[in-house]
């Protein structure tokens, strides 16, 4: 029998966060669910905490299952492996250090079929220090079949997230996927496949997920090597999710996602521009889009602000300004950071 939701969990180095993850899962209102635990052969005791638990809820063991990995795959590899092994009707994302609502699965399911949705995103709170802030992938609302919200996902005026998202799998089964091939922005590649192939978007305007602040995930790691390492993953995502918008002849319409997408892999070099060579490099890469950030284009506007900023950073001067940069005067658009 096809669960009617399945939930995919990847559990790397999660430990102090996994129990209350997995209970939450556990305890949905919905029964007929399948939980997937991904532990991409973590460091830390996460699968085992994650299993302790399970035995408080003997009614869901059969409804569990764990794929181990041998060695570390990445979470694009996670992502895609989960789906692959996915037998509910809509799967949903679930990051190992966060939780969600127990009414989640119930919700968006119900929310789904209601409204013949290949697609249903919820609201979340953004969690931190035990302290809570709503915020919403659907800033506008869902007008007809949701091309408003592709919109906003596309050009990443909202985040890029894979989660608070349930998906039908048969809507990407029935398509030509395309999956990340790094570990850095992969839900970019993730979130405008699956929001473009989506004929029908839904809203839950509640917030369903608890977003977690974890200051020892992968996006939070510094250093030079780091921050190159990033924007090397980061560039073949995004160019791989360009090249997914050219193939199905969407780059005119989504022109302004496209620039944005490539400033803010330029961007992921901001801290080590104070040296001639990454200065080089940030110029280098995609540089059809250097010309638009000073001077503009329709789609494109340039203000005194983006001029200031392509400056600096061609000066060697954003290192030594940046608190000054992001200070309400000089800060550029949001989507570009």
């Amino acid at each position: 029998m096809t669960p009617k939701v399945t939930f995919i969990v990847a559990i790397y180095n999660v430990a102090p966060f996994i129990q209350q993850c997995v209970r939450s899962l556990y305890e949905q209102t919905l029964q007929d669910i399948e939980i997937i635990l991904i532990d991409d052969c973590s460091p830390d005791d996460s699968i085992k905490l994650a299993m302790e638990v399970l035995e408080e809820y003997p009614q869901r063991k059969e409804q569990v299952r764990v794929i181990r990995h041998e060695h570390n795959r990445g979470i694009a590899f996670v992502r895609k492996e989960g789906y692959s092994a996915s037998r509910g009707e809509y799967f949903i994302y679930i990051d190992g250090d966060d939780f969600v609502d127990v009414h989640m699965a119930e919700e968006m399911y119900q929310n789904g079929v209601d409204n013949g949705a290949d697609m249903v995103i919820c609201d979340f709170y953004r969690y931190r220090n035990e302290r809570y802030q709503y915020d919403t992938l659907v800033p506008n609302g869902v007008i007809g079949d949701g091309d408003n919200v592709r919109q906003v996902i596309v050009d990443r005026k909202v985040p890029s997230f894979t989660v608070c998202k349930a998906v039908r799998k048969e809507v990407l089964d029935n398509s030509e996927v395309v999956w990340p091939v790094e570990d850095f922005a992969e839900d970019t590649v993730i979130s405008i496949m699956e929001v473009l192939y989506a004929k029908r978007i839904s809203h839950v305007a509640k917030p369903l997920y608890y977003y977690r602040y974890n200051p020892n995930s992968l996006s939070n790691e510094t250093g030079e090597q780091k921050i190159v390492q990033h924007f090397d993953r980061s560039l073949a995502n995004v160019r791989q999710a360009v090249k997914f918008l050219e193939d199905h002849h969407l780059s005119e319409r989504y022109e302004r996602g496209v620039f944005v997408h490539k400033v803010r892999t330029k961007n992921r070099l901001l801290p080590l521009t104070g040296q001639r060579k990454y200065r080089k490099l940030w110029r280098e890469t995609f540089p059809e889009v250097n010309k638009v950030i000073f001077w503009g284009n329709k789609c494109n506007p340039s203000t005194y602000r983006e001029k200031v900023w392509y400056l600096a950073i061609n000066w060697g001067l954003y290192p030594k300004f940046k608190k000054r940069l992001l200070s309400k005067r000089f800060f550029p658009y949001n989507e570009w950071l």
